[in-house]
């Protein structure tokens, strides 16, 4: 077999999904995030929560959301809707996190943000509530699918209408940050996702994370240590979390990522 025979055998290699994770706990007391993959052809789920409340409430609100979504997932059927699936899902778990009691019996006032991926074949659909992210990897670009749900959204669309001033607008930027949608606020309305698959092409990654990332190093930082990183999913992941925590001063949040690859 010469040369030109084995890079034509390569090049027709079917890609595969490959899914890698990575969790530090900052200088937190406690870890609020869960990460979590599974795979069952042709079906792979992909889910980074990231967790808020006093004492255990952002664990246990993370933890609820990440179980159920994944019990739901290995009942579903390949043939179903999964934009609706995800949809319904995220409702579902709006409600299970808004309802959490403590051991007394008092509402636990606690919440969780969201982002995941459903991929069937070469079909990825992703759903999002809260301000984790997802980004794209294509051809050596990086770009967030994602939108963060806190009050500079909100902002930035009365800035759009013109319903406030720029002056105004930079007076409550110190309010930008506060989450206006999360799993457990209740009759939850604001939920992210495509109706429509992104094809993947052979080469693609998309990684998953909670703020703890992006608040760490923007997209061109994360592109670069990627390009360094291996292919293999879960090597490149714990690559940057090291990362983060290389960077670290004082404060460092927890960290959580998940690194699905097409390859």
């Amino acid at each position: 077999m010469n040369q030109d025979e084995i890079i034509t055998q390569e090049d027709h290699r079917i890609p595969t999904v490959k899914i890698g994770m990575s969790s530090v706990l900052g200088t937190r007391k406690t870890q609020q995030d869960v990460v979590y993959s599974f795979s069952r052809e042709p079906l792979h789920l992909a889910v980074v929560c990231d967790g808020m409340g006093g004492l255990e409430g952002g664990e246990i609100a993370s933890r609820i959301a990440a179980e159920t979504l994944a019990a739901d997932f290995l009942e579903l059927d390949e043939e179903e809707d999964i934009y609706s699936f995800l949809r319904d899902e995220a409702l579902r778990l709006d409600e299970q996190v808004w309802n959490l009691r403590g051991e007394n019996g008092e509402f636990l006032d606690a919440g969780t943000t969201i982002v995941a991926v459903l991929i069937r074949g070469n079909e990825l659909y992703w759903m999002s509530v809260g301000d984790s992210r997802i980004y794209q990897i294509r051809n050596g670009e990086i770009t967030v699918l994602t939108r963060e749900h806190n009050y500079r959204l909100t902002l930035d669309i009365l800035l759009q209408q013109g319903r406030i001033s720029k002056e105004e607008y930079d007076r409550s930027q110190d309010k930008a940050e506060a989450l206006i949608s999360y799993l457990g606020i209740g009759n939850l309305r604001l939920i992210d996702g495509n109706k429509a698959p992104i094809l993947m092409e052979k080469g693609d990654k998309f990684l998953l994370c909670s703020d703890g990332l992006y608040r760490s190093m923007d997209k061109e930082q994360i592109m670069e240590q990627l390009l360094r990183a291996p292919d293999e999913a879960g090597r490149a992941a714990q690559i940057l979390t090291t990362s983060v925590m290389q960077r670290c001063q004082r404060k460092q949040d927890n960290t959580s990522v998940v690194l699905v690859t097409y390859l």
